[in-house]
């Protein structure tokens, strides 16, 4: 239309970034005048060896710039494009995630997060040096025992995540681009992971079948079918295979399996009966629990009581993720 003005399209931020950078080094690094005689002294100096050094600084001046957040407070290459409901729902998962890591996975295994979901565990009470922050160009989770997977994490790794890093999932909060999982790191690789906990199950189904055959451990048919399968972690079979040589042990049930975990995934706690007669009228919630505390790790449980008199029971539990190769070493004493 005669008269009007349209507003030209903004610069894009590459060719700003760029044009800076050149005008930079060439009035503050090369000292060379503007216009043709310049130019010819911009080559000489370039070739002359300061080239290498200018491009490291632009190199790390770009990487800063990349790496500012939004005015949203959101990191642009770690921030998957999602809508609003989206977003909320992945909040809203990293949190239910962060409080199940906080509760359940062992102080002693390194976490391998996103910036923002490294955030919300340092809320909830993990301590820095027990993080793993993973970004864009920070490499594999290897260097931890447990990774988060969230949309930015899965978009950095790609299929490797679950195909080499990290192939099965100890927790699950939400589905679909928002949701987060929490998986088992595999140091040696998804194949030997696999491998050693195909081996670690046929190990805890046989000793789970020693368990069945031990008089002084009394169980209900859904127990007696969880040791027959093999899915009790190591540390529970050997925990409570060591109470039966002094005590006698009513399993009510085993448990401790997190939210949308991988098939066979061990379950880590199991609660006993604490209404048992000892002789010489000894408690034997203390004898119990003196024997739990004496432990160490990896069989350094937690424990707690409940209910009074005929209804008192004792919770169990260990922490994630399940350790292998537990049924080779010696039962605890």
């Amino acid at each position: 239309m005669p008269g009007s003005y349209e507003v030209p399209p903004a610069p894009q931020w590459s060719k700003v970034i760029a044009t800076t950078l050149r005008l930079w080094l060439r009035r503050r690094v090369l000292r060379v005048p503007d216009g043709p005689d310049g130019d010819r002294l911009v080559v000489r100096r370039t070739l002359a060896g300061v080239l290498p050094v200018v491009i490291v600084a632009a190199a790390v001046a770009g990487v800063a710039l990349a790496s500012q957040p939004t005015a949203g407070g959101r990191h642009p290459a770690l921030t998957p494009h999602l809508g609003e409901a989206s977003l909320a729902a992945a909040e809203r998962n990293r949190n239910l995630a962060a409080l199940w890591i906080a509760a359940q996975v062992s102080r002693g295994v390194i976490v391998a997060c996103d910036p923002l979901m490294c955030a919300a565990l340092r809320r909830d009470g993990l301590p820095a040096g027990g993080l793993e922050v993973l970004g864009t160009g920070a490499g594999d989770p290897l260097g931890s025992g447990v990774v988060v997977s969230t949309t930015a994490v899965r978009s950095e790794l790609g299929p490797r995540l679950t195909s080499v890093y990290a192939p099965t999932v100890l927790a699950s909060f939400g589905s679909g681009p928002s949701g987060v999982a929490v998986r088992v790191t595999a140091p040696e690789g998804a194949a030997a992971y696999l491998s050693a906990a195909h081996a670690d199950l046929l190990a805890r189904v046989q000793d789970g079948e020693q368990l069945l055959r031990n008089g002084n451990v009394h169980l209900l048919p859904a127990g007696q079918a969880d040791l027959a399968a093999g899915t009790v972690d190591s540390r529970l079979l050997l925990t409570l295979a060591a109470l039966a040589h002094s005590v006698p042990v009513y399993v009510r049930q085993f448990s401790g399996v997190g939210p949308g975990a991988s098939a066979g995934t061990p379950m880590r706690s199991m609660t006993i009966s604490g209404a048992v007669v000892l002789p010489h009228n000894a408690s034997y919630t203390g004898v119990v629990l003196a024997f739990l505390r004496a432990q160490r790790a990896p069989f350094l449980a937690t424990a707690t009581t409940a209910g009074t008199g005929a209804a008192t029971v004792l919770q169990i539990g260990f922490s994630a993720p399940s350790p292998l190769g537990l049924l080779t070493a010696q039962v605890p004493s």
